[in-house]
């Protein structure tokens, strides 16, 4: 194996181990968050504004996914 092929090897894997990381991180970190904040929607009414969010903030944050929130958006 010469010079190149080693370094293409060693970047590979590097990217490889990234890649693992991030999906490893996002499974355990950003998912946990996601259920939690699942959890802490009212669940008779989703349009109204959960603990830790103002109106303000929560009219944003349903802004960012329409598909979700539509008739909350109207």
């Amino acid at each position: 194996m010469n010079k190149r092929e080693k370094i293409i090897l060693a970047v590979t894997i590097l990217a490889v181990v990234a890649a693992l990381g991030a999906v490893v991180y996002a499974t355990f970190f950003y998912g946990s968050d996601y259920q939690k904040a699942l959890a802490s929607e009212n669940t008779d009414n989703i349009c109204a504004t959960p603990s830790g969010y103002t109106d303000a903030s929560w009219k944003d944050h349903m802004s960012h996914h329409p598909d979700r929130y539509a008739e909350c958006l109207k």
